[in-house]
Order: C-alpha cells, then sequence, then structure tokens
C-alpha cells in the first residue's frame, strides 16, 4: 500500500489525517462507447486489477467505488509513480468488470513527495466525475490544500481547483453532487495558531468549483474535529457525519461520534456527540464513525466501530466491536448495536496472545427492504494471528445481522490471506453489491492491488474458492450516550485556486480470480 500518501496521528485514540495536491487542463466531452453483449451482463465476480506504466506494476491502494449510469463501476486508488509523486489511478470498469480505461491522475510537475491525490469520487450527471482529496506541493503551497477534480466521462481533466480552507493543512475526505448541479464536501482544516488542530469542514460549491459557502465546526480549546462523511438531505440540507475528540488528560484521548445537521443555506440546525461516559460525565470511550447517510426515515445511520476502553492485554468481551448508531430525524438515539466475536486466543510463536473479534465499517447503504449492508474488515481466526479480511454484512432495518462474509485471496503455498479490507462499496443495478478492497500481488513481490467482488444480493459470488463464512459475531449494548459538543462556527470563506492537473493513459492488469469472464 502506499504508505508515504497517509499519516496517521493521535493513532490511539484513532484520528485519521491524510497529509495528502493539481491545474486546469481543458479536454473536450465525448460520451463512453454504449455497453453490449457480455459486458451488459453484472453477474458475480471476483477480480484483481494492477496498474501497469512503462511496462511496470505500481503499488496501489483502494479509496472508493461508485455506480456508474451505464451498469458499470468507477473505482478510484492511490498509486506510486516512476516519478515519486503520488497520484491517483482511476479505472472504469464494465458490469462484467472488464476495464473499458483507466487513467493516473496527478500533479503536472512537482518534485519527489509532492501528491494530488482523490479518496472520494462519483459519477456525475453529464456523466463525467468529481474528485475529492488534497494536494501538496506540486509548483504550490507545501501546506496541505483540499482538493478538488472534475473529470469528464473519459477520464480527462476538465478543471481543478484547491481550497485552502484553514490557515495551514485542510482535506477532503467525501465529495458527492447535489441537486442543482454542484458539489457539497466535507473533511478537516488545520489553522495556524491554534496548536495545529483541525476544525471539521463542510464546502459546498457550485458547478464550476467556486465556493458558495464553507462552514468549519472547531477547533475550540484542546477540542478538534473533523467528517468523514456527507449526503444531501431530502428536504435540500445536508448531514455530516465523523468524529471529535478533546485532548488532554491520559492518551489515549476518548473519540466520540459527530453527527451535524444543515439547512440548504449551510447554517447549523443541530450538532450532536455520542459516546460512553465516565462517574464525571465525561465521554470515555473510542468511537470512530468512518460512514454514514440518511435513512428512508428521514433519520440518520453511523457506523464504524467501537471500544469502551484503550486496546488492553486483558480486553473484555463486551468493551468493542462494530458500531451501528440509529438516530431519528432530531438526532435523538433510536437503536444502537455493537456486534463482535467474543475473546479468541492464540498461540504467536512466542506467548499466549488474546484479542477482541470484532470488525470496522467503512461503507453503508440502505436497501429496499430498509435494512442496510455494510463493507470494511473483519477478524479471521487463524492458529497464530487474527488477520484482517474483506468483510460485507447485512442488518435488518433494526440493525439485527443477517449475513456476512469474508472475501480474501490467499497465498498458494501457504494458505494465508493476503487480501486484508474493503475501503469502499456501492450496490449495483441488479439489486447486488460491488466492493473494492486491497490485496497483494500472489507472488514474492506482494504489490498492492485493487480487490473487486461483485456479489448478488444475499452477498454470494457463486462457486468461489474466495468467498468464505465469516467468523460468527453477537450483539453488545454500546450504551452510547448524547452529548453537546458545542463547536463554534466559523462561516469564513476562502476562494480556491486553480491547480495544475494532468491525466495520462496507464496500462491495466486484470486477474479473474471467479468466475472467470
Amino acid at each position: 500500500m502506499i504508505k508515504a500518501a497517509i499519516a496517521i496521528v493521535l493513532a490511539g485514540a484513532g484520528l485519521l489525517f491524510l497529509t495528502l495536491a493539481a491545474g486546469v487542463m481543458g479536454a473536450s466531452r465525448s460520451a463512453p462507447a454504449p455497453i453490449t453483449g457480455a459486458d451488459a451482463r453484472s453477474g458475480p465476480f471476483v477480480k484483481a486489477y494492477g496498474n501497469i506504466i512503462q511496462h511496470v506494476e505500481y503499488g496501489v491502494t483502494p479509496e472508493s467505488v461508485a455506480a456508474t449510469s451505464d451498469g458499470g463501476y468507477v473505482a478510484l486508488a492511490l498509486t506510486d509513480s516512476p516519478s515519486g509523486i503520488s497520484a491517483d489511478w482511476i479505472v472504469k470498469l464494465s458490469p462484467s468488470g472488464r476495464p473499458q480505461w483507466q487513467k493516473e491522475v496527478g500533479c503536472a510537475s512537482g518534485a519527489p513527495g509532492d501528491y494530488g491525490l482523490g479518496v472520494s469520487a462519483q459519477q456525475t450527471s453529464d456523466g463525467g466525475y468529481i474528485l475529492g482529496g488534497g494536494i501538496l506541493g506540486c509548483g504550490g503551497s507545501y501546506f496541505q490544500r483540499a482538493l478538488v477534480e472534475k473529470l469528464d466521462p473519459q477520464g480527462r481533466v476538465t478543471w481543478a481547483f484547491a481550497y485552502p480552507a484553514g490557515t495551514a493543512d485542510g482535506v477532503i475526505w467525501k465529495i458527492r453532487q447535489t441537486a442543482d448541479g454542484g458539489y457539497v464536501a466535507v473533511g478537516s482544516a488545520t489553522t495556524s495558531g491554534q496548536n495545529g488542530y483541525s476544525g471539521a469542514l463542510i464546502l459546498k460549491l457550485d458547478g464550476a468549483g467556486t465556493v458558495q459557502w464553507q462552514r468549519k465546526l472547531g477547533p475550540t480549546g484542546s477540542t478538534i474535529a473533523y467528517f468523514n462523511a456527507v449526503q444531501q438531505t431530502s428536504d435540500g440540507g445536508y448531514v455530516a457525519i465523523g468524529e471529535y475528540s478533546v485532548l488532554g488528560g491520559s492518551y489515549p484521548y476518548p473519540v466520540s461520534v459527530l453527527v451535524v445537521t444543515f439547512d440548504p443555506s449551510g447554517n447549523v440546525r443541530w450538532q450532536r456527540g455520542f459516546n460512553n461516559v465516565d462517574d464525571q460525565g465525561s465521554p470515555s470511550g473510542y468511537e470512530h464513525a468512518l460512514a454514514g447517510i440518511q435513512t428512508s426515515d428521514g433519520g440518520y445511520l453511523a457506523a464504524g466501530n467501537w471500544s469502551k476502553n484503550p486496546p488492553s492485554p486483558f480486553p473484555e468481551e463486551d468493551s468493542a466491536g462494530v458500531m451501528l448508531l440509529k438516530l431519528d430525524s432530531g438526532g435523538q438515539i433510536e437503536w444502537q448495536k455493537t456486534y463482535n466475536g467474543g475473546i479468541y486466543c492464540y498461540f504467536n510463536g512466542y506467548n499466549q496472545t488474546c484479542t477482541i473479534i470484532t470488525a470496522l465499517v467503512y461503507s453503508v447503504h440502505q436497501t429496499a427492504d430498509g435494512g442496510y449492508v455494510l463493507a470494511g474488515l473483519g477478524n479471521l481466526e487463524l492458529l497464530d494471528s487474527v488477520p484482517q479480511v474483506p468483510w460485507l454484512a447485512k442488518v435488518d432495518s433494526a440493525g439485527n445481522l443477517l449475513w456476512q462474509y469474508f472475501y480474501y485471496d490467499a497465498y498458494t503455498t501457504t494458505g494465508r490471506p493476503i487480501s486484508q479490507y474493503f475501503a469502499s462499496s456501492t450496490p449495483t443495478n441488479d439489486g447486488g453489491f460491488m466492493a473494492i478492497g486491497f490485496t497483494e500481488k500472489n507472488d514474492i513481490t506482494g504489490i498492492g492491488e485493487l480487490y473487486a467482488v461483485k456479489t448478488d444480493s444475499w452477498g454470494i459470488v457463486g462457486i468461489c474458492d474466495q468467498q468464505y463464512d465469516a467468523t460468527p459475531l453477537h450483539a453488545v449494548d454500546p450504551a452510547l450516550t448524547i452529548l453537546s459538543p458545542s463547536l463554534p462556527v466559523l462561516t469564513t470563506v476562502t476562494p480556491g485556486g486553480n491547480v495544475s492537473i494532468r491525466a495520462r493513459t496507464t496500462s491495466v492488469l486484470k486477474i479473474d480470480k471467479c468466475p472467470a469472464n
């Protein structure tokens, strides 16, 4: 995986920060060729994809997948490059998983260590694509800035802007097109002179990338915050979901879920925090809301993971697990669920080790029957370890677990898994699901590749030796309570500026896992 592109700070508290950079290249628009024949069928499959540049394969790290209007998919990954400048790798797939085109999108110029990286992608109403992420250097500032790139239907750059949303680092974690043809993006921004603390950022852009309004919640005192997910709501407003933490006291610092709703003009309607509390009424747990949506009943669902205690060599069975938090339209808790597999002990070659078997949600979607499909990672029980592998599960409308599966490739010599997680998923037009994750090349190089799994509506791939029953999980009550973060709201707008981004065609290596087609 690309490690230089992502730095993790406050790792014990689980606070992720992208230390991530692009320009404007004009491009004519053309409609994609229609998909016909076998490529128009979207039956289950498992495939891997590698990025080939000048006959050399470069590692990729998956970030996002989205369904496209032709029944296919667009997948976004981070990639290394011959120049040493990290970039995006975008692959357009047919419904059957055949690559139709692929582009490396990144800085037009810069030095090794620079980057222009998108971590969120979606097809737009004109058939093109919108990407959000961050940019560093690339002929500009060596503060990281929030980055938005617009591509045409063939993956060519239409425009790209960097937004200095704080006077220090900024990043976009999720971007979505809005009903008016513009975009809403969320992430975080850091302001100099505030101890390097970040505030939760939301930007509303028009269709040309101009900022219409901007809000930053926090930081205040020793409180930091950021948003991981955003969606336009049914009334034209917005819901943003993320986390906040109060630094101070003993480390690791507790982390709370943050849910904020906005009206169409960007005014905060309400903000809620959720966590366990200690005897003094202070947050005490470690909740990470990595995904979230508005639900069909007008409420909201936040998903991620939960831990009542910091990591310990003596874990408690009821102290960690997958987190699902269902709210009504006013932000009150309707139900909350946590799932784990209890305590598992193994001999790691040196001593006996015990850990909680759990899972982590990176994306969530509501299904037509009112349930939810979750994608992320789960723990596989081996005799000497509990590696993380890609995981897909479904719960009903009350959060009860209906089914779950692991999907992974394994070394041919040892049988040990080489696939690690699903970074993103999307419902498909036939009622199934498409998920992309990280796997390694099944040879001595271990190069990172894109791992794509297309299932039916029950999570089934078919006759496939890369689908497995997941480790059994049971429900635990996380006992979260509502908090009042009272984060101050800054409304200052910082306009974006053109950055120089280029797109170039690469080659793709497609490996059919099962079924082959």
